[in-house]
């Protein structure tokens, strides 16, 4: 039997083979690339600049984003855990360290859900009008929707806030007298303020140009998600919420009506909660 033995390619032939790999390679990019746009074509409609239409492939990652660094970083629990003890061993009591805590809070509403926005906002611009939803041009016709939610609304908080599960959590700082009652409802409503311009304004009326009204649905999931740490009830609730101020922030094209509601339901919860507890008239 003959043996026969493998021929040594040659440096033309090795040289050959890596010219047709690297071709091979720059033409599967150029196919990939290719079908990165085609995808681009058929799921988001072509918009006047192409940092637009960026902005709405990566808007659902920067939603995901903020969520998860207030999960992380920006809740009440997060300030407890890293600085609560600190202060209470520099002799700080409880009830300082939860103002502190909401302080906290508060103030990474402001970065999380407004500033970011506004950076991702300046960075992918969209061509609509009135995209912040900051206008009060057509509110006009709506106040008195917001109103009667309200007035709905009232008898629906005292009767949650008769729960202990609510009146022994609100107010998380319990205050101990009317002056630093005021301060903390300040620093507490302004998070309401930073929520209703990320859900209702910035997520809503960019979801609203690709999907219509579905946009509603698709910002309560994220809604919903921020309430889980609360008492069930209000966790529940907030999907009727979201869905609500969603639709009526569509109709309207502003967030402010949803700002008074939500600012007055929450401060009036509060009010109850401090009434149902006995600690309400203590303060004057």
């Amino acid at each position: 039997m003959k043996h026969t033995t493998a021929s040594v390619p040659s440096k033309r032939q090795h040289h050959a083979a890596f010219i047709v790999c690297r071709t091979l390679r720059i033409h599967q990019r150029l196919v990939d690339f290719a079908v990165v746009n085609s995808f681009l074509d058929r799921y988001v409609p072509p918009r006047p600049g192409s940092r637009e239409r960026w902005g709405v492939v990566l808007l659902p990652i920067f939603i995901t984003l903020i969520l998860l660094l207030l999960d992380r970083y920006g809740l009440q629990n997060y300030f407890m855990n890293s600085y609560g003890g600190a202060l209470l061993n520099k002799g700080a009591d409880i009830n300082q360290v939860r103002f502190y805590a909401q302080l906290w809070f508060s103030g990474s509403s402001v970065i999380l859900f407004v500033l970011l926005p506004v950076l991702f906002h300046r960075l992918f611009p969209v061509s609509f009008d009135n995209p912040l939803g900051l206008s009060l041009r057509h509110c006009g016709p709506h106040w008195r929707v917001y109103w009667m939610l309200v007035l709905i609304m009232l008898p629906v908080a005292w009767l949650a806030a008769a729960t202990p599960s609510f009146h022994n959590f609100y107010p998380m700082y319990k205050p101990v007298d009317l002056q630093h009652w005021v301060l903390y409802e300040v620093v507490y409503l302004a998070q309401f303020v930073c929520v209703e311009f990320f859900f209702r304004g910035f997520a809503l009326f960019r979801l609203e140009s690709r999907f219509g009204p579905h946009a509603v649905t698709l910002m309560v999931i994220p809604y919903a998600l921020i309430h889980i740490h609360k008492p069930f009830p209000e966790a529940l609730g907030a999907i009727v919420a979201g869905m609500v101020l969603g639709m009526l922030a569509i109709k309207s094209r502003s967030i402010w009506p949803g700002v008074l509601v939500h600012c007055s339901v929450a401060g009036m919860m509060d009010v109850f909660a401090l009434m149902h507890s006995g600690r309400l008239y203590a303060l004057f």
